[in-house]
């Protein structure tokens, strides 16, 4: 009866299985932030997701090179205002995104001193995916 009982939890326990991974990469609404000395990047799945957060770039553009953001916002709902900004010194703006649909854009600039990037997100869903780096010219 042992053996019985051992033998029917323990295929119980195998058959469990968890959440399944998301097809897409992203956990929702949980940002995934890659912030090295070439490149700033930020990713996100949103559900009705706010956040309000600066990150202190290690961006270093050389002097030769233009500053290159892309910014893509796919599956966007929405109904209040979300920003997307990368500011230099004295917190001069260097690229200013508003979030209002989706969207593609690239945009350069001749800046070089990036200093922050922000984000401020009010009840947003929908994917974001952000990149900011020096240009290959």
């Amino acid at each position: 009866m042992k053996r019985i009982l051992v033998t029917i939890f323990a295929s119980a326990l195998v058959s469990c299985v968890g959440p399944a991974d998301p097809d897409h990469g992203l956990v929702e609404n949980l940002p995934v932030v890659i912030n090295k000395n070439d490149v700033f990047s930020l990713s996100l799945r949103a559900d009705n997701f706010s956040i309000n957060q600066i990150f202190t770039l290690s961006l270093s553009i050389p002097s030769n090179k233009k500053i290159l953001s892309t910014l893509i916002v796919t599956d966007f709902s929405s109904t209040d205002s979300s920003v997307i900004q990368i500011l230099g010194e004295n917190d001069s703006t260097i690229f200013n995104y508003m979030i209002e649909s989706n969207k593609t854009l690239s945009s350069s600039s001749n800046y070089s001193a990036s200093k922050k990037g922000l984000i401020s997100l009010n009840s947003f869903s929908g994917i974001i995916n952000w990149v900011v780096t020096a240009t290959s010219e």
